[in-house]
């Protein structure tokens, strides 16, 4: 019981020292106003989620998710040394998507990255085409093609 005491009596003054710290809440209000800018800034997912879909969700099967393909298009526009063969089996994914698809696809990832990032998915296909790859570029074009089509380019 004695211990238990002692122990009791060392952590609060471990606590009355640190808190008598200035640094201590410095760090403690920076970390909560961290933690509310990020809570405030980050968008849900369905802020960016438009309806309706251009064949009013028909071409949408029952358990589709497009959070993988998402998350390929993600990853290679977020890394520094991506390979150009990624990107493009990405897009010859989304290109194979119907419109219902490919439209739900683009939301997603709008909803996903677009403030995060200060990029919709229509700014980082149209600025990686500059780039040299080691593929002509048609599925890019074709890519930006449909999302002008489906009046996804913003």
């Amino acid at each position: 019981m004695k211990a238990l005491s002692l122990a009791w009596g060392t952590f609060l003054k471990v606590v009355n020292k640190l808190t008598s710290s200035s640094v201590f809440w410095y760090v403690v209000f920076g970390a909560a106003a961290f933690y509310a800018y990020k809570r405030l800034t980050t968008p849900k997912e369905e802020t960016f989620l438009e309806l309706p879909l251009p064949n009013s969700g028909s071409g949408l099967p029952k358990d589709w998710n497009p959070n993988p393909l998402v998350e390929d298009f993600h990853a290679y526009f977020d890394s520094w040394f991506g390979n150009s063969d990624d990107l493009r089996d990405a897009y010859i994914k989304a290109l194979s998507l119907t419109n219902d698809q490919f439209h739900v696809l683009v939301q997603t990832y709008n909803a996903k990255y677009g403030k995060k990032d200060a990029a919709t998915l229509w700014t980082r296909v149209t600025s990686w085409k500059k780039i040299l790859f080691s593929w002509n570029g048609d599925q890019q074009a074709r890519m930006e093609q449909r999302m002008i089509a489906l009046k996804l380019n913003y």
